[in-house]
């Protein structure tokens, strides 16, 4: 039985799944494609735990009541209550009013925060989730705290993903990781082991707790659980770190001090010479104790005149304000003093996509054949505009003479094919489901043709590759109009590169240098436009192609066209940034778009102006401490490639 332990117990500190193939890590965990027997998992409940994240304990309600009097003022007023209390045995009002006053302002402290770690327990009971597991070759549901290593659990979309997943099979399957590597476009996931050293970001086979699955469905089997996820490894990390004390209880240790200070050197002062005079008069015995407690006693006004004994009142009173109101606005305070804090913020670095902006990736602008055309409609609503030249919409007839032509066919086949996204009608609102930007793509292929789901079974995949960060796109081989098509769609510096032919007048033609420049000047144009752009390109595959090369496969293609893709920035945000300037805060914009193209969103929504710098990740981290502090005051966009470099930057 203890080796059985130990075996288990070394299994969960693998830390290189993704290297494995399936058949080793159904090994390594003793499980199959049927899951666990009942039996074994309730052995394994018992080895491991709960699949749940390690809470502090919170501490007994008698310290927290009595650390709302944790205060160098409040020990002064303390202190003042009792001496008063000794040596004036017959006037008990100025103790008891303190103390009275001290007290309510303790207990109304306490029950502010309790009544907000009261609404975080509430909140905590309604996200217990639960998963489907297969257990003896059946499903069964299970709450996410029963899952244990070697479970075989099912994903699906819009959930949350409950442990660390060694995926086993994938359809269409993408997760959104942003809670973990802060990258909020889509991981395509697949299936086959990879390499060893490889980022967070980069083991596609794994789906790691905490994060979200955005499209498709997968089955994976569980191999880590509660802390020794990746999510429970930062937790670990993060409750390391010691909470500081707030600016507010710093000024106010400060002033209790400094008060202190002067209260005690003036009261001795004053008792010291007065003493000092009746001494020297003659006074002994009886008559001197009576002006020694005269004394004390006006030591104790005093200390009640310097010290300000209001306001620790007015104090909580403001805070608890502050707590109401953004409880209002649906931020739950569970430390008091907290509430100041905000009042002390100078820089907000805040994501653009669904921040800023409405995350409603919307395609404005489509370029082909030498001519741009403007797309009409927002959101993701697929009935609703067009296609449209400066001259006014596209006629039927127009659109029909487009369609007739192949070239037009396959940007209709790239908009629709090259990515896993869709639209969903939910009640009376059109959503988006999956990757935004590859979202925006299938309205607009809908617009033109017919819906996703429809065009996508009357020209079947036959081969994906998913996108990653160094080529920058994403493609796929379909069967279309009786040919297998590769067809591409992904940023448009990357490409160009691999593109040897484009679209003039209908046909395929060279790609010469100028025409590789009137693209890029479209390109510019989109980027000063706000617009986020990208490529469309296709090629045929003959059946004699070796098809598991990607460098090869992705080669020689026809440029199609480009599209330029808005995220229209929400309503309230230009006047929430000009609240944030009036009250000294300044706004900085990470994003992932191009410098140009952060420029132009930043000043339509307030951030950008004339005299502000936007910066490339790249040039912030090649800056030293002296640059970075001369420049920082200007900077006010981030571009960044990657989120795992971002954090890199800024905690450096």
């Amino acid at each position: 039985m203890d080796g059985a332990d130990e075996s288990n117990s070394s299994v969960v500190r693998h830390e290189d799944w993704h290297s494995k193939s399936i058949d080793q890590v159904m090994s390594i965990l003793r499980t199959t494609e049927e899951g666990l027997a009942e039996s074994e998992a309730l052995k394994r409940a018992g080895e491991y735990g709960p699949n749940k994240l390690d809470e502090v304990e919170p501490p007994h309600w008698l310290w927290k009541l009595l650390d709302q009097f944790r205060d160098p003022m409040v020990y002064l007023l303390l202190a003042a209550a009792a001496i008063a209390f000794v040596f004036d045995p017959h006037d008990k009002t100025t103790p008891i009013f303190i103390v009275i006053a001290l007290s309510l302002n303790g207990v109304f402290g306490f029950m502010q925060e309790a009544k907000a770690e009261r609404a975080m327990d509430s909140l905590k009971e309604m996200l217990v989730g639960s998963s489907i597991v297969m257990r003896e070759g059946k499903d069964i549901r299970v709450t996410t705290e029963e899952l244990v290593p070697g479970d075989v659990v099912f994903l699906e979309e819009g959930m949350n993903i409950p442990a660390d997943v060694r995926l086993i099979e994938v359809n269409n399957f993408s997760v959104n990781e942003s809670t973990l590597t802060g990258e909020s476009s889509s991981v395509t996931k697949k299936t086959e082991a990879l390499d060893v050293d490889l980022m967070l970001a980069d083991r596609k086979n794994m789906a790691h707790m905490g994060t979200v699955v955005s499209t498709g469905r997968g089955i994976g089997i569980v191999v880590q659980t509660a802390m020794t996820t990746e999510l429970g490894r930062l937790a670990s990390d993060l409750a390391e770190v010691e909470t500081p004390k707030t600016p507010l209880e710093i000024k106010l240790e400060s002033l209790g001090r400094f008060l202190g200070y002067v209260a005690v050197f003036a009261a001795l002062l004053l008792v010291s010479l007065n003493l000092a005079e009746a001494y020297f008069k003659g006074l002994r015995g009886d008559l001197l104790w009576a002006i020694v407690s005269e004394q004390f006693l006006l030591a104790v006004a005093i200390f009640v005149a310097i010290v300000p004994e209001g306001l620790p009142i007015i104090l909580v009173i403001t805070l608890s304000i502050g707590m109401r109101n953004m409880a209002r606005h649906r931020a739950i305070i569970r430390r008091m003093r907290a509430v100041e804090t905000l009042g002390s913020t100078t820089v907000i670095c805040s994501d653009k996509t669904g921040t800023l902006t409405t995350g409603e990736m919307t395609v404005r602008g489509l370029y082909y054949d030498g001519s741009s055309y403007e797309v009409t409609g927002r959101g993701f609503n697929p009935n609703q505009g067009g296609l449209k030249l400066s001259r006014g919409k596209l006629k039927e007839s127009e659109l029909a003479e487009l369609k007739a032509t192949s070239p037009f066919r396959w940007v209709i086949g790239s908009l629709l094919l090259a990515q896993n996204s869709n639209v969903r009608l939910v009640g009376k609102k059109w959503k988006g489901v999956g990757d935004p930007t590859d979202t925006a793509c299938a309205v607009l292929g809908w617009k033109l043709d017919s819906s996703v789901d429809e065009y996508r079974k009357r020209n079947p995949r036959f081969r994906e590759y998913p996108f990653d960060r160094k080529r920058k796109r994403m493609s796929a081989i379909h069967e279309f109009e009786g040919e297998r098509r590769l067809f591409v769609k992904g940023a448009l510096g990357n490409l160009l590169q691999v593109c040897d032919r484009t679209i003039v007048d209908g046909k395929v033609v060279p790609m010469t240098r100028d025409l590789s420049k009137r693209v890029q000047s479209i390109n510019a144009d989109y980027a000063g436009n706000s617009l986020r752009i990208l490529g469309l390109a296709t090629r045929v595959i003959s059946e004699s192609e070796d098809i598991e090369n990607v460098e090869s496969v992705e080669s020689g293609l026809i440029l199609l066209g480009v599209v330029g893709i808005s995220d229209p920035p929400r309503s309230e945000v230009p006047e929430a940034i000009s609240t944030c300037h009036d009250a000294g805060i300044r706004v900085i914009m990470i994003t992932g778009d191009h410098k140009s193209t952060a420029e132009s969103i930043g000043e339509e929504i307030g951030i950008f102006g004339p005299d502000d710098l936007s910066i490339h990740g790249t040039e912030l981290r090649d800056m030293d401490d002296d640059q970075f502090m001369r420049f920082s005051k200007e900077i006010n966009a981030v571009v960044h490639e990657n989120a795992e470099f971002l954090g890199g930057s800024f905690s450096a």
